[in-house]
């Protein structure tokens, strides 16, 4: 008879996000997640096989998680989306120990071909879904009509990233702010 998982895999790659957050890729383990999770550390070898399975478990639950097509709250500008979708996404780095763990796990990711190919997937994924949004945005007549989705797209995403990583290295005041900030000053030029 097989026993019932009490976990889904879901939960536990909850759990090894958490974890990553918290500690980044260098200092993470299978027994740190399994206890973040309330489970043994085989119980994560048993479903997911290894550590590096689990963190590309994790990464191509990411990507998948990137919708390319946009979606608009009730009333949400494109303007609006656009801001929600890109500075928001880094709620999660504010704090700066987060945010260098990204980082950790950001070199990590470099140094795995898979991890790599998933990373640059969820990126282009991501600009894809901001471009979009600036598509919207000028059929709505919010932005003119002479700019590009995908170029204002990339430019975005390399000023939010690029400013991501400026702040890991000297953090100071809030990042979200920071990149609110630098959200406005690029699309000021947009109009």
């Amino acid at each position: 008879m097989v026993r019932p998982r009490l976990h889904t895999d879901e939960q536990l790659l909850d759990a090894a996000d958490a974890v990553l957050a918290r500690v980044g890729s260098a200092r993470f383990t299978l027994e740190l997640a399994a206890q973040e999770a309330g489970v043994s550390a085989p119980t994560l070898v048993k479903r997911f096989g290894s550590k590096r399975a689990v963190l590309l478990a994790s990464s191509q639950r990411w990507v998948d998680s990137i919708d390319e097509t946009p979606h608009f709250g009730a009333g949400e500008s494109a303007l609006d989306a656009l801001r929600r979708l890109s500075v928001g996404s880094y709620a999660d780095s504010d704090q700066i120990s987060n945010a260098a763990n990204h980082v950790s796990s950001l070199a990590m990711d470099l140094g795995d071909p898979e991890l790599t190919r998933l990373l640059g997937l969820g990126w282009e994924r991501k600009r894809q879904q901001l471009a979009g949004v600036v598509a919207q945005g000028i059929d709505a007549g919010e932005f003119p009509r002479t700019l590009e989705p995908a170029v204002a797209a990339r430019t975005l995403f390399a000023l939010l990233e690029g400013t991501f990583l400026a702040w890991t290295v000297q953090p100071h005041g809030s990042l979200t702010a920071i990149l609110d900030d630098e959200f406005e000053r690029l699309t000021t030029t947009w109009k």
